[in-house]
């Protein structure tokens, strides 16, 4: 009987609860609640985990695309930071190159300013013969463009005595330095009632100074570790007045009437970039009569020594 009943009225009930059951579903969710039901906090409680590993993970894709964006744009203004420190940094040793050049000049000029009985030619040092032992052998200049530059012409600098000019030829010129053994520079230690000569041996950085001393009235005290040694100008070839180098080691060695001395170099031959020429100066008069030696009224005091390695080169250990 029932299922005559359903049967005569399904399409009645079907509609009325396709419309009563949506109307219904509106009200109750439409009103204001509290608290939630026991289906809601059941389907929450299943949904939620769910919910928030989704959540996490697209939040942790976001963070990662924003990194990785960030990243490239960190790389690129670091390789752009980079190159600018390279630049910066060249220019930084440009700078300092050219400060040092300068104040080298600086020092060669104020030395031609006080020394106005003899004239000089500069010129840069562009090469450096180095012996299998790293010794500074011979140094070589450039001429180019420099006239009256002849064979035999003193090369100082503001420190003291470099050698004489050895051979000329294409606007270069080869430097036989106060240490080779074929140099010889005649010299004196001003108040100390000394002459003689100052001779290369040919190794490293010493060389000896042969001395003979003079009447006793001229006698001043016993040479010591760090007496500048100077020229005379009786050789005819440097100036009076410039120094040689120091002595090295107070203990000479018997020679006959000398004493001989070992010094130590006024100039580092390997760290040497300009050079001074001398190519005239108020020293013998022309019938050959020696100059004036220079005089030794009183001691030169003893400088501060600049550090010169052993074999007078960059490779040698300081």
């Amino acid at each position: 009987m029932l299922r005559d009943l359903f049967n005569r009225y399904r399409q009645s009930l079907l509609l009325t609860l396709a419309l009563v059951l949506p109307i219904a579903s509106m009200y109750w969710h439409g009103k204001t609640r509290t608290e939630s039901t026991f289906v809601e906090r059941g389907l929450l409680a299943v949904t939620s985990p769910f919910t928030q590993l989704n959540h996490d993970a697209i939040e942790a894709a976001r963070k990662l695309g924003r990194r990785y964006l960030f990243l490239q744009d960190v790389e690129v203004r670091a390789e752009t930071l980079e190159r600018e420190n390279k630049v910066l940094l060249g220019e930084a040793l440009r700078s300092r190159a050219i400060g040092e050049e300068l104040q080298r000049v600086k020092k060669l000029c104020e030395f031609k300013a006080e020394h106005r009985d003899f004239t000089t030619i500069p010129a840069r040092v562009i090469g450096r013969d180095v012996s299998q032992f790293f010794q500074v052998m011979r140094i070589k200049l450039d001429t180019d463009g420099l006239a009256g530059i002849k064979e035999g012409m003193a090369v100082i600098t503001d420190d003291g005595v470099v050698g004489r000019i050895d051979r000329v030829a294409q606007g270069f010129a080869d430097v036989m330095l106060v240490t080779d053994a074929r140099s010889q520079v005649h010299a004196t230690v001003p108040g100390k009632g000394v002459i003689g000569s100052v001779k290369g041996n040919g190794k490293r950085n010493e060389f000896t100074a042969q001395f003979v001393h003079l009447d006793k009235i001229d006698r001043g005290a016993p040479l010591a570790a760090g007496d500048a040694v100077l020229t005379t100008g009786h050789d005819r070839v440097f100036p009076a007045g410039l120094e040689i180098g120091h002595i090295a080691d107070a203990a000479p060695t018997q020679s006959g009437p000398y004493q001989e001395f070992v010094l130590a170099a006024a100039v580092s031959y390997a760290t040497l970039e300009e050079v001074l020429i001398v190519t005239g100066y108020h020293g013998p008069d022309a019938d050959g009569a020696p100059a004036a030696p220079v005089a030794p009224a009183a001691p030169v005091e003893n400088k501060p020594r600049h550090s010169v390695d052993p074999a007078n080169t960059p490779d040698s250990p300081p």
